[in-house]
């Protein structure tokens, strides 16, 4: 089994793999740190290694549950966050209700609470008795960037852990690491990408030409599709954020084109399917032609 290695972070990382090696856990989880963002993205982290039922892996594109913990449509885990700087009781019984039994697919059921200083005192009580008459095989995961406000009965309840601050890696140069082409190369597959949204024929018809002769076997296609996963996921983070964390965003906002949040999930969630399926042996322009036509289908549902 292979370790889970964090950089800047030794106590998570000893942490996490404690979990998976052993497969045992405490009931609740403190991550407090400077960035409500990096504490965010730790949870679902977190999340994932107390869930899945595989050794956990960074980005992992294979594993059925991790994919739709990415795409938040995965039922046992429940996500609160604050609504007009408060979390309400009505929040906390909604997760009590979702974890009065068993956890059915993954290894428990998480509830991940951010920002759990801005708990209301009925709210937390709620939360207190969770945790002290829990139901079912449920963990909870609480972030916050203000440990000393947390109500001390709850921390005091939690195995708490400092995340280190650090700067995020966005912009091309991190679409350039994680694929392993240069610029100019997943420029192409931004293009190709774009001509896929607005002209699936063309699209089909220069296939050849402009793509399957650039990744011509399955890392490469498997890499290439990495960099169309993230200029689609860079559309829903404007759809939801108003930003984009890889390409830029005049770019992105115009290859749009009038596209939902739910559009966009679903094709993130098909390219998702499909790469796990470069696993086995396929027939790569059969493949591709598969690929585009199913978006485009979206694009006319």
């Amino acid at each position: 089994m292979s370790d889970i290695i964090i950089n800047n972070q030794p106590v998570l990382s000893k942490i996490l793999n404690k979990i998976q090696k052993s497969n045992t856990n405490v009931q609740a989880y403190m991550l407090y740190g400077d960035s409500k963002e990096i504490l965010r993205n730790y949870a679902i982290m977190f999340a994932k290694v107390l869930i899945c039922p595989r050794e956990y892996c960074d980005n992992c594109n294979k594993c059925n549950i991790c994919r739709r913990i990415d795409n938040n449509v995965y039922g046992e885990l429940k996500i609160v966050n604050p609504v007009n700087k408060m979390i309400k009781k009505e929040a906390v019984l909604e997760v009590k209700e979702t974890f009065n039994t068993e956890s059915i697919e993954g290894k428990n059921g998480v509830y991940i609470i951010n920002d759990v200083e801005l708990l209301n005192t009925s709210a937390a009580n709620a939360i207190l008795k969770f945790l002290e008459e829990p139901d079912g095989n449920s963990v909870a995961i609480f972030t916050t960037t203000n440990l000393d406000a947390v109500i001390k009965t709850i921390s005091s309840r939690c195995q708490t852990i400092k995340i280190n601050n650090y700067k995020v890696k966005r912009g091309i140069e991190f679409v350039m690491e994680v694929s392993g082409f240069d610029e100019e190369t997943i420029y192409k597959i931004v293009d190709f990408t774009k001509k896929i949204e607005k002209d699936k024929a063309g699209a089909i018809s220069n296939i050849k030409n402009e793509f399957i002769n650039n990744f011509d076997n399955k890392d490469a296609l498997m890499n290439a599709l990495n960099v169309m996963l993230l200029y689609y996921k860079d559309m829903l983070n404007y759809l939801i954020r108003n930003k984009c964390f890889y390409f830029d965003v005049n770019d992105v906002k115009l290859a749009l084109n009038n596209q939902d949040k739910d559009l966009i999930s679903r094709k993130i969630s098909f390219i998702l399917e499909n790469i796990s399926k470069l696993e086995y042996n396929v027939n790569v322009l059969l493949f591709m032609d598969n690929l585009i036509i199913r978006i485009g289908e979206m694009n006319d549902d």
